[in-house]
């Protein structure tokens, strides 16, 4: 058995699949063990936000582990700049072995909920795509110029609450592999390590319903968090200024979340991936409204976190 998981999201949890048909199983290993030298660790590169990184293949039979010259984990990277042709059949032949029943148990075995879960020919599409274009829609596609004017009329507004802006400290999330991999955006936006790629309103018993600025929104606030200028006691030290953004789709759909830094610039961590302050044109982010954010092109708004915030 092995156990693929797209590496393609920031806030919802990644597609994964499992794969059972031993024939297969060797035949993809075997890619694998040909292309190793192309294979690298999944911090490897600073991959834009919004687009497909590539493919964690967990190998859950030392048997073939050993055959193959293998560890229990291998990552197939799929760096935008880099365009070899054995990545890319690799990735392919991953995409295609993704079947209904290997989602449904790959899901399960993750612990994602059903209402998460892509069905595997909608997957094997929209991978497909993400695959052979790995360019997003910037966020200057989306009225840009409305949401700098708003973000402008806010900042003259943020002397109304008082807030906290925390160091920036990338190696807190970046050094440690297992906690890069198991903190998302909300985690990191929150500045709460829970290990458990926060989802919010989980935290609180109402996680979203569906990935939509209205929906997303409604979960972080009964999670605790406050929509800006609704502002916080001291009590609830710290209160770290925050933003939420969507990419609506079709086909990618996803939430992503900013956090504004002491420095003056914001920081984000796009899923299981390391932590940066530079947007997907490798600009530092002055705000986060403006910036290239790839295909999460709705802006959502700013909110403040706070002490008792409810994270999971």
């Amino acid at each position: 058995m092995i156990h693929v998981t797209a590496d393609v999201f920031s806030g919802r949890p990644n597609p994964s699949w499992e794969i059972a048909d031993s024939s297969e199983i060797r035949a993809a290993l075997s890619e694998l063990a040909g292309s190793q030298s192309l294979l690298s660790a999944p911090s490897s590169a600073l991959d834009g936000l919004g687009q497909l990184r590539g493919f964690h293949v967990d190998i859950q039979s030392d048997e073939a582990a050993a055959e193959f010259g293998f560890g229990t984990s291998v990552f197939v990277p799929l760096s935008a700049d880099r365009g070899d042709g054995k990545l890319h059949a690799l990735a392919e032949r991953l995409i295609a072995l993704a079947s209904e029943s290997g989602v449904a148990a790959g899901a399960a075995a993750a612990g994602v909920h059903a209402s998460q879960v892509i069905p595997h020919a909608d997957l094997q599409t929209f991978l497909r795509g993400k695959l052979g274009r790995q360019t997003g829609v910037t966020a200057s596609d989306s009225n840009a110029q409305a949401e700098a004017e708003a973000a402008r009329e806010q900042a003259a507004a943020a002397a109304t609450c008082m807030i906290e802006l925390g160091a920036y400290n990338p190696g807190f999330w970046n050094n440690d592999p297992t906690v890069r991999a198991r903190n998302n955006c909300y985690n990191y936006a929150s500045n709460k390590r829970t290990n458990t790629f926060a989802q919010p309103g989980r935290g609180s018993g109402h996680m979203y319903t569906a990935i939509t600025c209205p929906a997303v929104t409604k979960a972080a606030l009964s999670d605790g968090l406050h929509q800006r200028f609704v502002c916080f006691p001291d009590s609830e030290k710290p209160r770290y200024l925050v933003a939420l953004v969507v990419a609506p789709g079709p086909g990618f759909i996803d939430f992503h979340w900013y956090r504004k830094n002491s420095e003056g610039f914001w920081s984000h961590k796009p899923g299981g991936t390391a932590a940066r302050n530079v947007d997907n044109s490798n600009h530092v982010i002055t705000d986060p409204a403006t910036c290239d954010r790839g295909p999460y092109t709705q802006f959502c708004g700013y909110f403040y976190t706070c002490r008792s915030q409810r994270i999971n």
